[in-house]
């Protein structure tokens, strides 16, 4: 990869950039604030970093309507200082987006556990200005919850990863700051934790998010601790606490209140910082106990005699992650490892794709898997916004 990164200051100079690209023939690599560059094998095959850092400022914000547009480069932490006075927020809490960027956010498409309450990151993405592969300067969907007009190319683009244009300014949907924010503790041995998500899951108690959470990782003297997160209004919040101890008939281990709950789910975010592998592997939420199951044999497996593994799993979208530090490895077995547990999760009608991995491990077991079936539409709609491949393409 070239270290190289450019810092266009406008949508136009971004324009300028992918058009001498394309006429040169080389290859963009569109970024944030450059957190994360290897993610998901985003660099493997090179090219220049443009970096949307100094497309950072707030061209529209009305409270009133609980709308805002700004660059892609603003900071989701300086978003948050901005609306934050308002009692209003973004609820976007993917993977490593506290440290990123708004236009990042949403070209990775990355949904957190909040998606349970407030939906997923493309459901929350009313306009995009993007320069595609091939120059074009595009503006669709609007700045109001009510404009609706182009919004299945906003959907497209959300979660492209960059594959299809530069995404240089967004506007998106806030939400009122809950007045209450709580979050019951549950302990218990694996098993127990996992029949008490399962629970959770069948339960119509409006949770807004539940997370499995490693015990030692909380200070739990159990293996597991269940993570029962409850937003709303105090009453709703109170209510909510009742009928969730009826449901699992058993009192929390621990409950955090307001600043303790959001620190600990902040913390949450960051939880695969700093590991050298980290597989993500989804399922039916009904089938969390098999998804847990498969994704611990995995931890065990990549565990070397030095390295230090650990899961996580958000219950109600039946995501289980697997983190792991990597001292010392063996390319192939891991390899082999990783193999297997993702023919374990597509035997359940799931998947498994790899956020962080050794370049050599990415390389050989793929990123995310097969994608046969919809090859043919990806190629298709790739051609139509990029079709000399100016832009960094998808994962294989």
């Amino acid at each position: 990869m070239n270290n190289q990164a450019l810092t266009p200051e406008s949508t136009a100079e971004t324009r300028e950039i992918v058009l001498a690209a394309r006429a040169a023939g080389s290859r963009l690599l569109p970024a944030g604030r450059r957190t994360w560059p290897g993610a998901g094998g985003w660099t493997r095959d090179g090219g220049t970093t443009v970096s949307t850092s100094r497309l950072d400022a707030v061209h529209h914000y009305e409270p009133a309507d609980l709308t805002l547009t700004a660059g892609a480069g603003i900071g989701l932490d300086r978003l948050a200082r901005i609306v934050g006075p308002n009692r209003q927020w973004l609820p976007f809490d993917a993977p490593g987006s506290s440290a990123g960027t708004l236009g990042a956010a949403v070209a990775s498409g990355t949904s957190g556990p909040l998606r349970n309450r407030y939906g997923a990151t493309r459901d929350n993405v009313l306009g995009l200005e993007v320069v595609t592969g091939d120059g074009r300067s595009l503006r669709i969907g609007g700045r109001v919850v009510k404009n609706v007009a182009g919004y299945d190319l906003v959907r497209l683009f959300t979660g492209s990863r960059g594959s299809l244009g530069i995404i240089t300014r967004v506007s998106v949907r806030l939400f009122p700051i809950p007045e209450a924010d709580e979050t019951l503790l549950f302990a218990g041995g694996p098993s127990e934790a996992v029949s008490m998500a399962r629970t959770v899951c069948t339960s119509e108690v409006p949770v807004a998010a539940a997370e499995l959470v490693e015990g030692e990782e909380v200070g739990a003297d159990r293996a597991m601790v269940l993570a029962v997160r409850l937003l709303g209004g105090p009453r709703e919040v109170e209510e909510s606490r009742r009928r969730i101890r009826a449901a699992l008939g058993t009192e929390p281990w621990r409950a955090l209140d307001d600043g303790g709950s959001r620190r600990f789910h902040a913390a949450r975010i960051g939880w695969e910082e700093g590991a050298s592998l980290v597989a993500r592997l989804a399922a039916l939420p009904d089938r969390i106990d098999a998804a847990v199951a498969a994704a611990r044999a995995c931890a065990t497996r990549a565990n070397g005699a030095q390295g230090s593994a650990a899961i996580t799993a958000d219950v109600l979208q039946g995501l289980v992650r697997v983190r792991a530090a990597l001292p010392d490895f063996d390319p192939t077995r891991l390899a082999e490892t990783l193999a297997t547990a993702r023919r374990e999760m597509e035997a359940l009608g799931g998947s498994l794709t790899l956020s962080h991995a050794p370049p050599q491990v990415g390389a050989r077991v793929g990123w995310t898997g097969s994608r046969r079936e919809t090859a043919a539409l990806t190629d298709r709609i790739k051609a139509l916004f990029d079709p000399d491949s100016v832009l960094a393409p998808r994962c294989p």
